[in-house]
Protein backbone atom coordinates (compact mmCIF):
# COMPACT_ATOMS: atom_id res chain seq x y z
CA UNK A 1 0.00 0.00 0.00
CA UNK A 2 1.02 3.39 -0.54
CA UNK A 3 2.93 4.70 2.82
CA UNK A 4 2.23 8.18 1.17
CA UNK A 5 -1.38 8.11 1.55
CA UNK A 6 -2.86 10.01 4.49
CA UNK A 7 -5.64 9.67 6.75
CA UNK A 8 -7.23 13.01 7.73
CA UNK A 9 -10.62 13.15 10.33
CA UNK A 10 -12.25 16.21 9.96
CA UNK A 11 -14.19 16.85 13.50
CA UNK A 12 -16.38 18.91 14.06
CA UNK A 13 -16.05 19.30 17.90
CA UNK A 14 -13.02 18.90 20.42
CA UNK A 15 -12.77 15.79 22.71
CA UNK A 16 -13.32 17.51 26.06
CA UNK A 17 -13.75 14.41 28.73
CA UNK A 18 -9.71 12.79 29.03
CA UNK A 19 -11.21 9.42 28.97
CA UNK A 20 -12.14 10.61 25.10
CA UNK A 21 -8.65 11.90 24.64
CA UNK A 22 -6.68 9.02 25.97
CA UNK A 23 -9.03 6.60 23.97
CA UNK A 24 -8.01 8.45 20.44
CA UNK A 25 -4.77 9.04 21.86
CA UNK A 26 -4.06 5.36 22.13
CA UNK A 27 -5.80 4.22 18.53
CA UNK A 28 -3.72 7.18 16.86
CA UNK A 29 -0.83 5.74 18.05
CA UNK A 30 -1.16 1.93 16.71
CA UNK A 31 -2.80 3.24 14.01
CA UNK A 32 0.23 5.56 13.09
CA UNK A 33 2.52 1.75 12.61
CA UNK A 34 1.13 1.77 9.34
CA UNK A 35 -0.18 4.66 7.95
CA UNK A 36 0.03 8.93 7.95
CA UNK A 37 -3.21 10.08 9.98
CA UNK A 38 -3.96 13.51 11.82
CA UNK A 39 -6.93 14.79 13.40
CA UNK A 40 -8.25 18.50 12.67
CA UNK A 41 -10.48 19.65 15.00
CA UNK A 42 -12.86 22.36 13.05
CA UNK A 43 -15.23 24.20 15.30
CA UNK A 44 -17.17 25.26 11.76
CA UNK A 45 -17.08 22.77 9.01
CA UNK A 46 -18.32 24.90 6.30
CA UNK A 47 -15.30 25.65 5.05
CA UNK A 48 -14.34 22.67 4.65
CA UNK A 49 -14.58 22.27 0.79
CA UNK A 50 -12.32 24.95 0.41
CA UNK A 51 -9.34 22.21 2.07
CA UNK A 52 -10.04 19.29 -0.07
CA UNK A 53 -8.56 18.58 -3.60
CA UNK A 54 -10.80 16.62 -5.63
CA UNK A 55 -9.06 13.58 -5.82
CA UNK A 56 -8.99 13.04 -2.47
CA UNK A 57 -11.35 10.22 -1.31
CA UNK A 58 -14.15 11.76 1.30
CA UNK A 59 -16.09 9.76 4.00
CA UNK A 60 -18.65 11.47 5.60
CA UNK A 61 -20.26 10.01 9.52
CA UNK A 62 -23.77 10.34 9.35
CA UNK A 63 -26.20 7.77 10.88
CA UNK A 64 -28.77 7.68 7.93
CA UNK A 65 -25.23 6.40 5.38
CA UNK A 66 -24.37 2.90 4.25
CA UNK A 67 -23.65 0.49 6.88
CA UNK A 68 -20.64 -2.00 6.82
CA UNK A 69 -18.64 -4.68 8.36
CA UNK A 70 -15.63 -4.34 9.58
CA UNK A 71 -14.14 -6.25 6.69
CA UNK A 72 -16.05 -4.65 3.77
CA UNK A 73 -14.51 -1.12 5.22
CA UNK A 74 -10.64 -2.73 5.75
CA UNK A 75 -11.39 -3.87 2.09
CA UNK A 76 -12.51 -0.17 1.32
CA UNK A 77 -9.59 1.38 3.06
CA UNK A 78 -7.06 -0.76 0.71
CA UNK A 79 -9.05 0.66 -2.37
CA UNK A 80 -8.36 4.04 -1.60
CA UNK A 81 -5.14 3.38 -0.52
CA UNK A 82 -3.99 1.51 -3.54
CA UNK A 83 -5.69 4.43 -5.76
CA UNK A 84 -2.88 6.71 -4.09
CA UNK A 85 -5.73 9.50 -2.48
CA UNK A 86 -5.31 10.65 0.58
CA UNK A 87 -8.77 9.81 2.85
CA UNK A 88 -10.62 11.89 4.31
CA UNK A 89 -13.29 11.56 7.24
CA UNK A 90 -15.31 13.81 8.47
CA UNK A 91 -17.67 13.45 11.46
CA UNK A 92 -19.85 16.60 12.17
CA UNK A 93 -20.61 18.23 15.66
CA UNK A 94 -23.61 18.54 17.28
CA UNK A 95 -25.39 19.53 14.45
CA UNK A 96 -24.27 17.12 11.84
CA UNK A 97 -22.67 17.44 8.53
CA UNK A 98 -24.34 19.91 5.92
CA UNK A 99 -26.45 18.49 3.11
CA UNK A 100 -24.12 19.88 0.96
CA UNK A 101 -20.65 17.89 2.58
CA UNK A 102 -22.63 14.84 2.26
CA UNK A 103 -23.52 15.08 -1.33
CA UNK A 104 -19.60 15.94 -2.33
CA UNK A 105 -19.08 12.71 -0.26
CA UNK A 106 -17.86 9.43 -2.09
CA UNK A 107 -19.24 7.79 0.57
CA UNK A 108 -21.72 8.36 3.45
CA UNK A 109 -20.77 5.83 6.01
CA UNK A 110 -23.29 5.28 9.32
CA UNK A 111 -21.32 3.25 12.22
CA UNK A 112 -24.73 2.30 12.78
CA UNK A 113 -28.48 3.54 13.19
CA UNK A 114 -28.13 4.97 16.30
CA UNK A 115 -27.11 8.51 17.19
CA UNK A 116 -23.58 8.55 18.65
CA UNK A 117 -22.20 11.65 20.08
CA UNK A 118 -19.43 13.05 18.30
CA UNK A 119 -16.94 12.19 20.75
CA UNK A 120 -18.00 8.40 20.74
CA UNK A 121 -18.07 7.96 16.95
CA UNK A 122 -13.93 9.55 16.62
CA UNK A 123 -13.15 7.30 19.25
CA UNK A 124 -15.46 4.20 17.00
CA UNK A 125 -13.86 5.30 13.42
CA UNK A 126 -10.47 5.49 14.91
CA UNK A 127 -10.94 1.94 16.52
CA UNK A 128 -12.19 0.60 13.02
CA UNK A 129 -9.41 2.15 10.91
CA UNK A 130 -6.79 0.00 13.61
CA UNK A 131 -9.03 -3.05 12.93
CA UNK A 132 -8.99 -2.18 8.99
CA UNK A 133 -4.95 -2.16 8.90
CA UNK A 134 -4.96 -5.36 11.27
CA UNK A 135 -7.25 -6.99 8.96
CA UNK A 136 -4.78 -6.15 6.30
CA UNK A 137 -1.66 -6.77 7.34
CA UNK A 138 -2.82 -10.08 9.66
CA UNK A 139 -2.23 -8.94 12.86
CA UNK A 140 -3.90 -10.66 15.49
CA UNK A 141 -6.71 -8.16 16.74
CA UNK A 142 -10.03 -8.95 14.68
CA UNK A 143 -11.92 -11.88 16.28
Amino acid sequence: MDENVRIILLCGGRLREGFFREAASEYMKRIRRFARIEVREMEDLKSLERILDSDDYLIALDENGREMTSLEFAELVKKIYLSGKDLYLIIGGWSGIEERIKRRADLILSLSRMTFPYQLARIMILEQIYRAFSLLRGIDYHK
